[in-house]
């Protein structure tokens, strides 16, 4: 509540400027030399009262009065909404001890409640909190700080902020108000280090930390380390010391890892005793062998999108020169290496994971023998790319070898080889496909095609086709590899840049990763996650019939219960239910299985979560007080606040003392002439015509 005073001030502030005071009082001397010439005193001392009253009334003094307010002191209390005040009673706790606060200010000064939130990633940024706040109340007005929080402050500054020192250098005191009667015990695990990828068949090594508060940093910890559906694995490890553990890393995209630690006696919470991660599974060196019979326009277009990529690791051969053409040139003149077909097609050729063959014509160039090997290669798990052009359909084509057993199309004679002008489309099938799907966001911008193989007949997914629906793109699952037919040989001319381009690199580039089998373009993918204590399960599905599928959720704790997904669009399907529990989540039909874990927001802000004074100790042993409020919200102990001046501030462990600060601001001012203006002109005209009368009737 603000106080009004007034106050008087006189000042001599003329109404004239100071070249019209001289004029007149020119006048005056004038009138006065020439009444001593003519020895006419008559209405002399009348004209000197008559003039006197108005340079008095033009430029005499005057009366300021000012209208003053005393300010308000302002006491800031910043009041703590972090994840970890969410823990026990600690809000109500602390909302309640911020209502009798309010009842105990004293009438002359007001609060500013800040509420202060835990910052992305980096926990409770309280003083940083405080700055802003400070920068919005003048130093003069403002009294002290008062903190109710956890102690969990992350930003605690070593010295004496700046922004708390008032203009005179004395310091704004700060005190913290405790939700808690004392220091609480728990115990954490920390992550310390962790790598984010690691190659597939490797061990990823993670560095933890068991840490306890309140109770001394000694003895083991028990250790429980779970990975997906692996059974779990227990250790023993040293509590207050680093601990390298080594978790194998088993397949491609993330590996999901869930750590706990054994509980501590009396610790506030267990909440802080787990912590999951993700360690993303990659693969070494991506094998490519790129075979073409002949040089064509698609061979740049391959080089380009494999060689750009640091993972692949790319054998390209082009056949310049068919086995029966013999014009009796020198071997040293026909190449600088032969063709290794032996070591490519039977030695090494497991260790590719995929092979393209690009208008591969096999006039005499391979025994059936090696295509056979191709074809036991794709059986075993391999990946295979056929981009086939009219010798697909010549006398030596690959479908007249023994690699027909896993082509997903044949084309009958070459009157199927198609030149006519055309758009490649998506099929309804492709629509959904990860291979294909989005890709056709502008239909009209893609290029036109001038060549095509009309199939036979066909097995497998057909992504892509003509306008005619005539396959154009096929893939097929063969044992445990896969095939991809494209039955054109002209996609390089949505890289010409001209007759307007198309999605070219972006297919090649899923159409090979789909071959080699990465996980994010599987047909059939499920996903989950688990966010405000919700699991979230996301189904990629070709299928449109999603309620015979039978899903099962398991628990942390091994509770089983069905999952039945209730939305299905374009091929994707969700599902929520509630997930309280920490740990692993396992989500399974027999032949998808995801698995989820609760991922907090802020790790840092949720590692430590016991009550403590002893991260704001230190500056409050020389600035403030720390005050602890009791464990429930009926019983707290809630310190009065006195408003003193400096040199009487006492050492009162149940009293807040705030220095006083006494600000004044002016409202409004309001002038007054000694003598009243118009007072002034009656005086002075009347002197003047008792003047005249006296020297014409005297």
């Amino acid at each position: 509540m603000s106080q009004s005073f007034s106050s008087l001030n006189l000042h001599f502030d003329p109404l004239l400027p100071f070249w019209g005071i001289l004029v007149l009082a020119g006048l005056c001397i004038i009138v006065l030399l020439f009444s001593l010439v003519n020895k006419s005193y008559k209405g002399l001392i009348w004209r000197f009262f008559a003039f006197s009253i108005l340079l008095l009334w033009l430029s005499g003094p005057m009366i300021f009065k000012n209208h003053q307010q005393i300010l308000p002191e302002t006491i800031l209390i910043m009041m703590d909404q972090s994840d970890s005040m969410s823990i026990g009673n600690r809000t109500k706790i602390a909302n309640e001890a911020l209502q009798q606060l309010q009842n105990k200010v004293p009438k002359n000064v007001r609060t500013k409640i800040v509420t202060v939130h835990n910052a992305y990633q980096q926990g409770t940024q309280l003083f940083q909190s405080i700055q802003k706040a400070t920068d919005e109340i003048p130093a003069s007005q403002l009294g002290g700080v008062v903190l109710i929080t956890d102690g969990q402050v992350n930003d605690v500054p070593k010295k004496f902020p700046k922004f708390l020192t008032l203009p005179n250098q004395k310091t704004v005191p700060i005190y913290a108000l405790l939700p808690a009667s004392k220091e609480q015990t728990d115990r954490s695990l920390k992550i310390l280090h962790a790598p984010a990828y690691t190659i597939v068949g490797k061990e990823a090594t993670i560095q933890v930390q068991v840490n306890d508060t309140g109770s001394p940093q000694s003895g083991d910890a028990t250790l429980t380390i779970m990975q997906e559906d692996k059974q779990p694995i227990t250790m023993q490890v040293p509590v207050g010391k680093p601990q390298n553990i080594t978790i194998p890393v088993t397949h491609t995209g993330k590996n999901l890892v869930g750590l706990s630690a054994s509980p501590l006696k009396g610790e506030i919470s267990e909440i802080n005793n787990h912590q999951t991660l993700y360690i993303h599974g990659i693969r070494d060196k991506l094998r490519v062998l790129l075979v073409s019979s002949a040089p064509n326009q698609g061979e740049r277009a391959w080089r380009s999108l494999l060689k750009s990529d640091p993972s692949v690791d790319l054998v390209h051969f082009t056949i310049l020169r068919s086995a029966e053409q013999n014009e009796n040139i020198p071997d040293s003149e026909l190449a600088l290496i032969p063709f290794p077909v032996n070591e490519l097609f039977m030695q090494k050729i497991n260790q590719f994971d995929l092979i393209i063959l690009d208008s591969f014509e096999n006039r005499y160039t391979l025994p059936s023998y090696y295509i056979a090997s191709i074809a036991n290669y794709v059986k075993n798990g391999g990946g295979l790319l056929l981009i086939s052009g009219p010798e697909f359909a010549q006398q030596f084509s690959l479908q007249n070898s023994p690699l027909r057993s896993i082509l997903p199309a044949t084309v009958l004679s070459p009157t199927d080889v198609i030149e006519q002008k055309f758009k490649p489309e998506l099929t309804n099938l492709g629509q959904k496909h990860p291979v294909t799907k989005g890709l056709n966001k502008d239909n009209s911008i893609w290029g036109s095609w001038y060549r095509y193989l009309k199939a036979d007949h066909t097995e497998g997914e057909v992504l892509m086709q003509t306008p005619g629906q005539s396959p154009l793109l096929i893939l097929n699952h063969v044992d445990k590899g896969r095939v991809a037919l494209l039955l054109s040989d002209q996609i390089w001319l949505w890289s010409k840049g001209s007759n307007k381009n198309g999605p070219q690199a972006e297919l090649l580039r899923r159409l090979s990763h789909w071959l080699m089998k990465e996980p994010e373009l599987e047909e059939e993918q499920l996903s989950a996650f688990i966010k405000d204590q919700k699991l979230t399960v996301e189904w990629h599905t070709l299928t449109n019939n999603i309620n015979n599928q039978d899903f099962t959720v398991t628990s942390p704790s091994g509770v089983v219960q069905p999952l039945q997904f209730k939305t299905i669009e374009n091929g994707e399907a969700t599902a929520t239910i509630p997930a309280k529990e920490d740990g692993i989540w396992k989500i399974t039909n027999g032949s998808l299985t995801a698995y989820a874990a609760p991922q907090t927001s802020d790790p840092v802000e949720m590692t430590d979560i016991a009550v403590t004074g002893q991260k704001l100790d230190p500056l409050l042993q020389q600035y403030g007080r720390m005050y602890w409020l009791g464990d429930t919200p009926n019983h707290l102990k809630v310190p009065d606040i006195h408003v003193v001046k400096h040199d009487k501030v006492n050492g009162n462990s149940s009293v807040m003392d705030f220095p006083e600060h006494v600000t004044y601001t002016t409202t409004k001012q309001s002038i007054h002439h000694i003598l009243s203006p118009w007072l002034a002109l009656i005086i002075g005209l009347g002197s003047i015509f008792m003047a005249w009368y006296r020297e014409s009737f005297s």
